[in-house]
């Protein structure tokens, strides 16, 4: 008889989903990308200012730590990244 553990899924990406979750909850809206140890945000443009706060960023790097993330990296918004992919340079091919 064996004891076969069932399938528990990418923790990082539970992980992430609760970061994500808890993150809200403080009022910043952003996407959020696990990236190994890295929780990489993406906060919407009217959520770059809350992250300016220290507080806040403290507060999300505790959260980050508390769901076993090591760091925490901003890509803030820019035209490129809301505009799509129309704007990433064309692909050569034969």
């Amino acid at each position: 008889m064996t004891d076969a553990q069932p399938e528990r899924g990418d923790r990082t990406a539970r992980h992430a989903t609760t970061l994500a979750a808890g993150i809200a909850a403080l009022g910043v809206r952003c996407a959020l990308e696990p990236r190994g140890g890295l929780a990489l945000l993406l906060p919407e443009t009217g959520s770059v200012e809350m992250l300016q706060s220290p507080d806040t960023r403290r507060a999300v790097l505790a959260l980050a730590r508390q769901h076993g993330f090591t760091h925490v990296a901003v890509e803030l918004p820019s035209d490129w990244r809301s505009a799509g992919r129309e704007t990433d340079a064309p692909l050569l091919r034969d």
